[in-house]
């Protein structure tokens, strides 16, 4: 208690911090003159060691030396200070481009930089802080041929990384799941062009004569020639139809290609269809469709594999804490003493338990302390500078003499700013933009109220989390409670030990922990009741949106034109993500994985239907081989080039990232604010996977009419790369090391199911060709059609009058060929209406009971197995140990690559995590972030001012955040 309350003491002087400091490093051969504030560099640099691991990387950043608040400013003042480069110095990776046209041209203009005078806020140091600490730098000195990553803070022997000579395996160092990512792009990359060469045949079969006699074809595709590499067909002939009726042929696609006429013979009035002459599908076209399916559904499975054999390897390789760790997820509501955790958990344990975090459900009170923490940023930022912002006494007589002072200068505005402050302003204010200093500290001192009430409930425990020495301890406490879930809902063990009862009455729900990173604290509390019905409603909203986008698209489809539907199908694919993101946040999931997982299915299943089902849908069926602009697969093709080129430009060109770094930022008010404006524009590895599969979706579904879509889906991925590749090393913001979950979702889910899908309409896309609602009439079926005939003013739905229609002699009657059963084979045409060739019928006999050998193997791989897996676990354990036991104990890696369950939350507008626990009795090594700006001596007292416990009174605290304690081996160095 006296430590505690000296900390208390040391964190009341030190809480008047002018902003939330950022993670920082000395450059390893640039020190700073404590004694006189002065910066001097040493020039003898020593050789670079091997290329260190990732964990070692780690362990070296942590012990990098700490910096006081005058530190932080003589760093950056030397960073904005560097020697100015050339613009080719720039494109080497000594600057970005950006920076240097900033800071060499418009940071001298006043329209661009208002504070071009203002010696409190330099732009400059904005955008050093962006390259040194936002963007990830390497050192110039390879090692073993590898980049070595270098901390942030580096400064005269490091560079940022190159967009583009940077190699793939260097992507890894930003976790296994963006290695990945950047894996399967280029290897998709390859498997497309393979099959896009082994669709040559096909490409020159649909472009030749013997496809479409048409000698314009080749003419009318002049504005985009690949075009005639597709099934469109522009061979067309009048005939006579028998049942055609009106309704079918009445839109906008199709309202030219029927008329009426009045038979010359015998007067009667007689449909007339303009059809397409085009072969339809040839058994060796087909075919050759079938080895590129073939071909792909081999390169992706045996990808797939090589995937998973990696993952395995990889997470042999590296031990962390889910290795040593289990969480309880049904603990007695009372049960908060770590040490009686540890005492039942030691029983399984071959050493003993190293730490034990008991979390509350104390959400409620933890987002209201967030809240506090964010108003009372937000105040420091409106207030002048110097105030103690941590003396609220004092605030009252602060707030309103500047409230006093704001009025005062709103008197002398312009008429314009006013006219501005009594019309936008208020409405800004509703929605809680543009609060002033007065509305702020009243919503803070209304929190303070709301956080004295909720301090003085009591929380139950929502999840225990146990970490062992060693994995087999860990190992044989989830062996000895392999209990079934029927087990744990009645609360009886049928069969197990009684010493595997928590308390000898409680049978606990344990499995392997997450990650620390990827636990969200505040969630734990939550049912699987609650979790199931917020996901079901967001996924309401999800397909709701569907629907809209749909309506959207038809409209903009059969009213504008297909470029404009292309245009809008790419935006609403960027920004409904950031939409759907907003939904998921709404939700509640234990674990990061989980959230990553719900966003991957939104925006995927989002992305697909506009892309592919859509479009597909509100195409009407009679022009799927039209050579309009309107028709199906000139919009594909639209929709491709749309995905190749529009997508790549609004993900570069970021307009929000944009606007923080160009706008804001030169306009900001303080130095805290412009910093939050350089840190890096959002991604999510599940979005960037959508875009993966959606293109992969797209080529399979329709090569059937459009076999050049492979190498426009390889163009596609190819720009993917190298544009997310910069966007990575040159302006995402820095973010955790992204794990396997991601991935293996995909894969396993995703990119098997577009291969399904894409089967599936290959096989229909044979079977209901040639796409005409025409069947042949048989000699003597047809009375009166097979005559040539010709017809004039014959009268087009669109109101057009032809002055004379030649018919042949082959006559037609109305069969419906859209409306197959499954699987799509001959036998599912009517005995009376059927219209496939013997060659069509010989093909879609073999693709249709492919497509039923697919599904049932997509079935038992990504369906039946897991749904085994979660029957069996209702009436039986199912527990089974993954990977090799390292026989590494746990203490040995803390602070390297093994970090503890440490209560925190991530708050947007803070540059640290927030810690929601007492850490005096915790190694600081078992928390996976450091703040540079400590005091030596005390290595905890870096932590207290990110601790929410400093926010409730002393009395409280213990009582109403989680409790977690560290029992480190008696030979750990790190013993306190």
């Amino acid at each position: 208690m006296a430590t505690q309350f000296r900390r208390e003491q040391e964190h009341s002087k030190n809480s008047n911090r002018e902003q939330e400091q950022f993670i920082l490093s000395v450059d390893r051969h640039s020190k700073i003159d404590r004694r006189g504030g002065s910066a001097t560099t040493t020039t003898n640099m020593a050789p670079l060691p091997s290329r260190p691991t990732p964990a070692q990387q780690r362990q070296e950043l942590s012990n990098s030396d700490g910096l006081n608040d005058n530190e932080v400013d003589l760093v950056l003042d030397q960073l904005a200070e560097e020697k100015p480069t050339s613009f080719i110095g720039a494109g080497l990776g000594k600057q970005t481009w950006s920076r240097y046209i900033v800071n060499n041209y418009l940071s001298q203009y006043k329209w661009y930089n208002p504070n071009r005078d203002n010696t409190d806020i330099s732009l400059a140091k904005g955008w050093a802080y962006f390259e040194h600490f936002t963007l990830p730098r390497r050192f110039l000195t390879k090692s073993g041929g590898h980049h070595v990553r270098a901390p942030p803070g580096e400064t005269e022997e490091t560079k940022l990384y190159s967009a583009f000579l940077t190699p793939q395996s260097s992507l890894s160092d930003w976790g296994i799941g963006m290695g990945m990512y950047f894996s399967t792009l280029s290897s998709f990359v390859v498997i497309f062009l393979l099959a896009g060469i082994l669709s040559i045949p096909n490409i020159v079969y649909y472009s030749s004569d013997q496809y479409d006699p048409n000698p314009n074809r080749r003419i009318n595709f002049s504005l985009m020639r690949v075009l005639q590499f597709s099934t469109i067909c522009t061979s067309r002939e009048w005939v006579k139809c028998d049942g055609c009726e009106q309704e079918t042929w009445n839109n906008i696609f199709t309202n030219e290609y029927l008329g009426n006429a009045t038979d010359p013979i015998t007067g009667e009035s007689v449909t007339l269809i303009n059809r397409t002459t085009c072969l339809p599908a040839q058994y060796t076209q087909g075919m050759w469709n079938f080895g590129v399916l073939f071909l792909l559904i081999v390169c992706i499975t045996a990808y797939n594999i090589y995937l998973s054999k990696l993952e395995i390897r990889w997470d042999e390789d590296n031990t962390s804490a889910p290795d040593y760790s289990l969480i309880v997820m049904n603990p007695p509501k009372n049960a908060k003493d770590p040490d009686e955790w540890k005492g039942f958990f030691d029983t399984f344990s071959d050493k003993h338990v190293t730490l034990v975090t008991v979390a509350l459900g104390n959400d409620e009170l933890l987002n209201t302390l967030v809240a506090k923490r964010r108003d009372m940023k937000t105040l420091r930022g409106l207030l002048p500078k110097g105030v103690n912002i941590s003396d609220e006494e004092a605030l009252d007589g602060i707030v309103l003499n500047e409230h006093n002072r704001r009025l005062a200068e709103e008197k002398q505005r312009s008429c314009f700013a006013k006219l501005a402050g009594i019309t936008i302003t208020p409405l800004l204010r509703a929605l809680g933009f543009c609060l002033t200093e007065d509305v702020i500290w009243k919503r803070v001192k209304a929190t303070n109220t709301k956080i004295k009430e909720l301090e003085q409930k009591e929380y139950d425990v929502s999840a225990v989390f146990v970490t062992f020495e060693t994995e087999q301890g860990q190992r044989t406490a989830l062996e000895a409670m392999n209990f079934s879930q029927v087990e744990v809902f009645t609360n009886t063990a049928i069969t197990a030990d009684p010493s595997a009862l928590f308390r000898g009455n409680t049978v606990l729900n344990c499995c392997e922990a997450a990650d620390p990173d990827a636990i969200r604290w505040n969630d734990l509390k939550c049912t699987t009741f609650e979790i199931c019905i917020r996901q079901l409603l967001t996924f309401g909203v999800t397909c709701a949106l569907v629907g809209l986008s749909g309506y959207v698209l038809f409209l903009t489809r059969i009213k504008v034109s297909t470029t404009i539907f292309s245009i809008i199908l790419s935006a609403t694919n960027s920004l409904v993500p950031m939409i759907v993101r907003i939904l998921v946040s709404y939700e509640k999931h234990r674990r990061e994985g989980a959230m990553q997982a719900s966003l991957y299915v939104k925006v995927t299943l989002f992305r697909w239907m506009n892309a592919v089902i859509v479009t597909w849908l509100i195409t009407p069926f009679l022009v799927t081989l039209g050579e309009s602009s309107m028709d199906l697969i000139s919009t594909i093709n639209a929709t491709m080039l749309s995905e190749m080129l529009l997508a790549p430009f609004l993900r570069y060109f970021d307009i929000m990232t944009l606007l923080d770094r160009h706008y804001f930022a030169p306009r900001a008010k303080t130095e805290a604010q412009m910093l939050s404006c350089f840190k890096g524009g959002w991604y999510n590895l599940a979005e960037r996977f959508t875009d993966l599969t959606k293109v992969l979706l797209l080529c399979i579904f329709y090569s059937p009419f459009y076999p050049f879509i492979y190498f426009l889906g390889a163009a596609t991925l190819f720009l993917q790369y190298w544009v997310d590749k910069f966007l990575l090393l040159r302006s995402w913001k820095r973010a955790p090391t992204v794990g396997a979950d991601t991935p293996r979702f995909s894969r396993r889910y995703f990119s098997t199911a577009a291969i399904v899908i894409g089967v599936i309409g290959a096989g229909y896309a044979y079977a209901r060709s040639p796409f005409t609602f025409l069947c042949s009439c048989r000699e003597g079926d047809c009375d009166g059609l097979t005559d040539s005939t010709t017809f004039t003013n014959v009268s087009l739905l669109n109101s057009t009058v032809l002055e004379s229609v030649e018919t042949p002699t082959e006559g037609y009657y109305y069969c419906d060929q859209k409306y197959l059963g499954f699987p799509p084979i001959p036998s599912k045409q009517d005995y009376s209406l059927q219209w496939m060739t013997p060659s069509q019928e010989d093909l879609t006999r073999t693709f249709g009971w492919f497509c039923v050998a697919v599904v049932a193997i997509y079935g038992v791989y990504a369906l039946f197995s897991p749904t085994i897996k979660l029957t069996l676990s209702l009436v039986t354990g199912v527990y089974e140990p993954k990977g090799i036991d390292q026989r590494k104990d746990f203490s040995s890696g803390v602070g390297i690559e093994c970090f503890g369950y440490i209560p925190s939350l991530e708050v947007d507008g803070f540059h640290f995590p927030l810690l929601a626990c007492n850490i005096d009795d915790v190694d600081v090594g078992l928390i996976k972030w450091k703040d540079p700006n400590h005091i030596k001596e005390d290595a905890h007292r870096q932590y207290d001012e990110h601790n929410m416990i400093f926010d409730v009174s002393r009395e409280r605290r213990n009582a109403v955040f989680s409790a977690v304690k560290h029992f480190p081996p008696s030979w750990s160095s790190k013993t306190e």
